[in-house]
């Protein structure tokens, strides 16, 4: 087990697990159990599906959980028979919030039936595992028309020796170029003295930025989960927006997320003058075509403008700040930070991890998907939400999906911190609406604030038997 992935694994909280999840809504599923037992049958491909973590050495390793347990690995539920009243995001709030047990390989899925073939899927996964931009990769070869497998390692293998290669010829190179030049030698020295320079000095910065974001949103978490999601939004215009203001469409996205929270906060009692939120955003550090497993990404700091301030200067603001970050080092000095975690004391690596979490308010993803549709046992993906986890006191996730033309934005957070997520989710389309077409909302006015009402305390019906095929058991799995 890597010193990140271990990190990960020891930042579980009672209230608050280190889990990723995912929704899928299909439709025009046939059979249920012919559906479980695809995914199951491509998730068993992969090793890391099939080992538990082994804690009777230090540090922990992963080992071979043997023939899985399905009835803890899959659960069905059906909404429309047995609870009708029972609503999708309360349904999947009530599981996202739940630990994985370790005496089993750390993955989950929930099936709920819901009507006329439709069917939503909740796949959740450990951040030991690996990160989100990893296992978007998994479930994208769960479907019909994935990547074979033996292609893929294929591809790997071939791309190693390349690469290999390619750092071989680096090497000559360097080496004549130094018989040739003293200079480039010293270059050559120079470089790696000043770039670990400039990560340390990064991550000085990270810890000593302020704990200034909003009281409402640093209160100690209850474990009770609340998530909601948006329709699919078209992306086509959304690019064409942020092309004529010149700037990114994740700086568009994260523009009008801003304003979205800072109505929400003036809607609550006692933030009316909130001016800044601090948010943690992943950035992928993977090569291109990498299709490992584990965490391979650092996190970036932006201070979200959210107080009254016009739609064109926060777009502004949030794409010079964003180009700042992207000429900085601080994502790789993050992901070195966490490695070093890793290696700590448990006690110890939870106070770094703590202190490091207490800087930013919620988690922020952005997760590109095939723009294509694709089809699972048949049934065709029509949206997709997928959730980070939040570390340590951090109780809210964003996540900005795009799939198939169109983007999805997602919300989960802990009712201590933000107890309706479906009214943010309202209001970022109202903003982002406002970016893309100004003129129609020039006489806009606030939305009022609703009765904030939570969901059922009621657990789902209690799941179906599951009838699903066995995978044959593959070989023994190398110790982690």
């Amino acid at each position: 087990m890597s010193a990140v992935d271990r990190a990960w694994l020891e930042m579980d909280e009672p209230n608050n697990p280190m889990v990723v999840s995912a929704v899928l809504d299909l439709d025009g599923v046939g059979d249920v159990q012919d559906l479980v037992g695809h995914v199951v049958t491509r998730l068993s491909a992969y090793p890391r599906f099939r080992q538990r973590v082994d804690r009777s050495v230090e540090p922990p390793v992963w080992r071979d959980a043997g023939e899985l347990s399905l009835p803890y690995h899959v659960r069905i539920y059906h909404l429309t028979e047995d609870r009708p009243e029972h609503g999708i995001t309360e349904a999947v709030a009530c599981e996202v919030g739940t630990a994985l047990d370790e005496q089993h390989p750390l993955w989950r899925l929930t099936v709920f039936m819901r009507e006329a073939g439709r069917v939503t899927v909740l796949f959740r996964a450990h951040h030991a595992i690996a990160d989100g931009m990893a296992l978007v990769g998994v479930l994208m070869r769960c479907t019909d028309t994935p990547v074979p497998d033996r292609e893929m390692e294929a591809r790997l293998v071939v791309r190693r020796l390349f690469e290999r290669l390619d750092r071989a010829a680096g090497t000559l190179q360097a080496a004549l170029r130094v018989v040739r030049d003293r200079a480039g030698w010293r270059e050559r020295v120079a470089m790696p003295l000043r770039q670990g320079r400039e990560t340390a000095l990064a991550f000085g910065r990270v810890l000593s930025l302020p704990q200034d974001n909003p009281g409402c949103l640093r209160r100690p978490l209850c474990g009770e989960r609340r998530v909601a999601w948006s329709a699919a939004l078209p992306l086509a215009p959304i690019k064409t927006r942020a092309r004529r203001l010149g700037v990114k469409i994740n700086d568009l996205f994260l523009a009008a997320l801003a304003g979205a929270i800072g109505r929400y906060l003036r809607e609550t009692p006692g933030n009316a003058d909130a001016a800044n939120l601090r948010i943690s955003i992943p950035v992928n550090l993977r090569k291109p075509a990498d299709g490992e497993l584990g965490n391979c990404f650092g996190l970036v700091l932006l201070d979200l403008p959210v107080e009254e301030i016009g739609w064109r200067e926060r777009v502004a603001l949030v794409g010079r700040r964003m180009a700042a970050l992207k000429r900085s080092p601080e994502a790789r000095a993050t992901l070195l930070g966490l490695a070093a975690a890793g290696r700590l004391p448990v006690a110890w690596e939870k106070s770094l991890v703590n202190y490091l979490a207490g800087k930013a308010a919620a988690v922020v993803s952005n997760l590109p998907g095939p723009q294509h549709a694709l089809t699972i046992a048949g049934a065709r993906i029509g949206n997709l939400v997928f959730w980070p986890p939040q570390t340590a006191g951090i109780g809210v996730g964003i996540s900005l999906f795009s799939y198939d033309g169109r983007v999805t934005v997602g919300v989960s957070a802990d009712r201590a911190l933000l107890d309706d997520p479906a009214r943010l989710v309202a209001l970022f389309e109202d903003e982002l609406m406002l970016i893309l077409h100004p003129r129609k909302h020039a006489a806009r006015r606030s939305r009022p604030a609703r009765l904030r009402t939570g969901p059922s305390t009621a657990r789902p019906p209690s799941p179906a038997p599951v009838r699903v095929p066995v995978p044959a058991r593959p070989a023994q799995a190398r110790r982690g």
